[in-house]
């Protein structure tokens, strides 16, 4: 069993248990660090560190850590599905970003690992790909700030007039893998399905 006390005496960086239990908190809670965001470098290197005891950690809740050195952040990947704790509409634009930040990555259109979208482009990929209409942006933006908390986005001020601008993060495919993905595309059809009913009715 890992013991923050034991690793923080053995360190050599005069760190002490309430900093593992802090960094540890802060991956869960977060779910992806990245080390050049505001606050995130010390726990980001802290848990680089120390990788072999975070990750003994987090299985013990169910989670497996992941660590991007390329593009330098951590991951924590829940075991369990990624459907069960995502509101339908933040799940549509899970997919509809992800798919945003593959094809991104094929045209090579991504700096420092991140992809920028715009909102007119957000639009447009509502109703070719989900035949419906982007939210309206207080609705929009409270999805985005939702999964900003993922780690899969942030927002940036735009300079076209635009009141913001989604910037995908990196840490979008290992949150989205091939099976969240599978689990998050049925669970999207499921709930259209019942919404769609629920309106017939």
């Amino acid at each position: 069993m890992v013991s923050w006390e034991r690793l923080a005496e053995d360190s050599s960086e005069n760190y002490v248990a309430e900093d593992f239990e802090k960094a540890a908190y802060r991956l869960i809670v977060s779910q992806a660090i990245y080390a050049g965001d505001h606050g995130s470098r010390l726990s980001y290197h802290l848990i680089v560190k120390y990788l072999s005891a975070f990750k003994e950690v987090l299985s013990k809740l169910g989670m497996s850590l992941r660590h991007n050195h390329h593009h330098s952040y951590l991951v924590a990947i829940p075991n369990h599905q990624v459907a069960e704790k995502m509101r339908l509409n933040e799940t549509r634009l899970a997919l509809v970003l992800r798919r945003f930040y593959d094809d991104r990555m094929h045209t090579a259109e991504v700096t420092d690992g991140e992809a920028y979208i715009s909102l007119e482009e957000l639009e447009r990929a509502y109703r070719e790909w989900l035949a419906r209409d982007l939210p309206e942006r207080a609705d929009l933006k409270e999805l985005v700030v939702a999964l900003k908390r993922y780690g899969m986005v942030r927002l940036q001020d735009s300079e076209d007039g635009q009141p913001f601008k989604i910037v995908i993060r990196p840490g979008i495919t290992d949150i989205l893998g091939e099976t969240a993905l599978h689990q998050l595309a049925a669970y999207a059809i499921v709930e259209t399905d019942t919404e769609a009913d629920n309106e017939t009715a």
